[in-house]
């Protein structure tokens, strides 16, 4: 990663001062030079001449003209001045950019638990950017969030530092969101950066009702490669295998006792010309031992592959996304369960506003201990309609009416009305 456009611009135009500053200098001190040797000579020719039998009238005489100390001084002051406003620019460069989201909501029932209402707190998201140099990035997502039971905690939902080999080429360590599909690592935490209300729910947050591991604590490596006008994007990655604790997937920050690993892959193709500009499509996978917190300890090897389309123009933003899963069981004998889910969302972004559909399923089975010790790991379908309006640049509200059917554990169903007021800052 280079230096920044408008920066180098700044840097050549104070060099460009500075050269005309030194230019002017060097003439002013060769006029003096020879208003001097001028002096000199009308002395001369004065001292030779006989006297005047009577003064004449004194002339105005000019404020005497700057020394050179004087204009080598002024053009230091000025160099000084230029070097200061330039060295401000390069300080700005390693400073702390921070980004802030947070959003409030109301609706018949919780958007991520059905068994409360009314209104309700979201996030209070703080988004950090240091900019560290031309090549090492970081990026750090700090979330102070409300449980569906009302306690407020923080999270440090992201902490990843990365180094920059080329632009096709980006290496991150830390805690970042897993790179499958596309609707994971293109929308953060920040409500406002969404058109739809919310997530699908089995694409949630881990602690918002999730089904996948969304974030992972390890090593990424993410670029892509120009194919005309067009791009090939490819993410590889590895990390500690995650857990379930207490009914909620972990991903183990500090580690984990076995040293199992989660693995994974996406791969797209981006078109960047033609009728179908804005059209990505690809596949991902991951595979991962991911255990709980019983006694003794289930464990099951989770295998996911699918596929997603994005079209994402000034207009139209369709997204759609499939997960198939092979899960085997580890230590309980129970063999292989298949399991599948997916979305579908499609939205216009007209003038006024942006009016989306969507409609989501998934069909979890229940023999599969990964899913069934999840709190939220059961099967359903949704149905949903909704807008989005940007009252200003760094507002917007939301409205969402949806349909919802659980279809095992208990089975049910039940209408939902949500709007949501999403800020940044």
């Amino acid at each position: 990663m280079g230096v920044a456009p408008g920066i180098a611009h700044g840097a050549d135009a104070d060099a460009d001062k500075i050269t005309q500053l030194q230019q002017k200098l060097d003439q002013s001190i060769k006029m003096i030079e020879a208003l001097s040797a001028r002096v000199h000579e009308l002395e001369t020719r004065q001292a030779a001449s006989p006297p005047a039998v009577a003064a004449a009238p004194q002339p105005l005489v000019p404020a005497p003209a700057p020394t050179d100390a004087q204009r080598i001084d002024s053009v230091e002051q000025k160099v000084a001045q230029i070097e200061t406003a330039n060295a401000t620019r390069h300080a700005d460069d390693t400073g702390l950019p921070v980004h802030g989201f947070a959003d409030v909501g109301a609706g018949n029932y919780n958007p991520f638990d059905p068994a409360v209402k009314g209104f309700n707190v979201g996030n209070l998201d703080f988004y950090l950017t240091p900019r560290l140099g031309d090549r090492t990035l970081a990026l750090f997502e700090l979330n102070f969030e409300v449980s569906t039971a009302g306690a407020v905690g923080v999270d440090l939902e992201r902490a990843q530092i990365g180094y920059q080999f080329s632009d096709g080429a980006t290496v991150w360590l830390g805690r970042f969101h897993t790179p499958y599909g596309y609707l994971n690592t293109a929308l953060h935490h920040g409500a406002w950066i969404s058109d739809a209300l919310r997530r699908p729910k089995f694409l949630a947050f881990e602690d918002h009702g999730g089904s996948l591991p969304a974030h992972t604590v390890g090593a990424w490596l993410t670029g892509s490669q120009r194919a005309g006008d067009d791009k090939v994007l490819y993410d590889l990655y590895v990390g500690n295998g995650q857990r379930i604790l207490s009914g909620v997937v972990d991903m183990r920050n500090a580690g984990n006792q076995h040293g199992s690993t989660i693995v994974g892959g996406r791969i797209g193709y981006q078109l960047g010309a033609g009728v179908a500009e804005g059209l990505t499509v690809g596949l991902h996978a991951l595979s991962a031992r991911i255990d709980d917190d019983l006694v003794p300890t289930d464990a099951t090897r989770v295998n996911m592959v699918g596929g997603y389309a994005v079209f994402d123009t000034d207009r139209w933003e369709h997204d759609a996304e499939v997960y198939f899963f092979n899960n085997r069981d580890l230590t309980g004998g129970s063999g292989s369960h298949r399991s599948e889910a997916g979305f579908v969302q499609l939205a216009y972004r007209a003038p006024w506003g942006v009016p989306y559909i969507r409609y989501e399923r998934a069909a979890f089975q229940q023999n599969d201990q990964y899913f069934s010790q999840q709190t939220t790991g059961n099967s359903y379908y949704r149905s949903a309609i909704g807008v989005r309006f940007d009252i200003d640049l760094k507002s917007a509200f939301k409205l969402e009416l949806a349909n919802t059917h659980d279809t095992d554990r208990i089975v049910d169903e039940y209408n939902e009305a949500l709007v949501q007021y999403a800020i940044r800052f």
